[in-house]
């Protein structure tokens, strides 16, 4: 092409200003401006960039896809956007970004919502000393991957959080071998072996609530008004009907000696019904935590899932 006269007559769709063609010292043809315009809404890019840039074309090529290399899009709304390499395969479209330079998670989202609204999938590949709290993603939707600082441009690029080179996990990104996996963890309700003080029928109660996902949420119970306190919010999480079925005591508010005055919350023996004394059920506590361990027995409350990240498939792993 270099020896065409047709190259007059090449532009950029950026700014429509002339294009010429160079190659990367990958030997990858690229189009770069004959003269930048001052109009052009694209920045320049390093040469980190444009090598990674031709490192993921040339493995999403190798992967089957049509690709092209800053392709330009609108989304419904009309809002411009711009692909470091943008891949199709019949249907599919995605758009892989290369973000080496700093952005901030609203700048990030807003691009993100972009190709949303364009019905075109992303995948963001950021250099790990700048994105160093990025590690996965934590939105399944929204898939955000480290590549490891590299300086020796005869090196293959290697990603952070993978054992695989840049060329292969984009390869496998694009052959479907990777698969979401939700972190899932759960609400704890913690409790004490304890022993009804009328019918001294055993009773198990509860004491504190935990997260698996972090100890530091762990709430236990520690003086007598904050007893009533923890167990009228229990309440709001799980009613006695639950609670029984868990094999826990049951709560109420009862206004009896041994409960702070307008304190009544406590818990009831499942056998007589008798209300224990928040002061009782605190003493217990001290000395059950003493002996045996403040979280030894515990049931699950519920879980929930607040993060994931994309895994390498068993196929994937058995063909690096």
């Amino acid at each position: 092409m270099k020896q065409s006269d047709l190259k007059k007559f090449l532009t950029l769709p950026c700014c429509n200003e002339r294009a010429v063609v160079k190659t990367s010292a990958l030997g990858t043809q690229f189009f770069a401006h004959y003269r930048k315009s001052e109009d052009c809404i694209l920045k320049p890019e390093s040469k980190e960039h444009l090598r990674l840039k031709a490192i993921v074309s040339a493995a999403a090529e190798s992967a089957g896809w049509t690709v092209t290399t800053e392709y330009i899009g609108y989304s419904e709304n009309g809002d411009k956007w711009i692909a470091d390499v943008y891949c199709t395969k019949g249907k599919a479209k995605i758009a892989l970004e290369i973000q080496l330079s700093p952005q901030t998670e609203k700048e990030l989202n807003a691009r993100h919502k972009r190709y949303v609204e364009s019905e075109v999938r992303d995948a963001w590949f950021m250099k790990d000393s700048v994105y160093v709290n990025s590690g996965h993603s934590s939105i399944h939707s929204f898939p955000r991957f480290q590549i490891k600082h590299f300086m020796d441009s005869r090196s293959m690029p290697q990603m952070s959080d993978y054992p695989l080179s840049v060329a292969q996990f984009v390869d496998a990104l694009l052959r479907g071998g990777f698969v979401w996996k939700e972190d899932k963890d759960e609400i704890l309700l913690y409790y004490m072996k304890s022993k009804c003080w009328r019918c001294k029928i055993d009773l198990n109660v509860p004491i504190g609530l935990g997260d698996t996902a972090c100890s530091n949420f762990d709430k236990f119970i520690c003086t007598v008004p904050n007893c009533s306190n923890f167990y009228e919010s229990l309440m709001a999480r799980v009613d006695n009907y639950e609670l029984k079925h868990l094999g826990l005591t049951t709560i109420g508010p009862h206004h009896i000696t041994g409960n702070a005055p307008n304190f009544p919350y406590c818990v009831k023996c499942t056998s007589c019904h008798a209300p224990q004394a928040n002061a009782y059920t605190l003493q217990d506590y001290r000395d059950w935590s003493e002996k045996v361990g403040r979280d030894s027995y515990h049931v699950v409350l519920s879980s929930y899932s607040h993060s994931g990240r994309y895994e390498l498939t068993a196929l994937s792993k058995g063909k690096r």
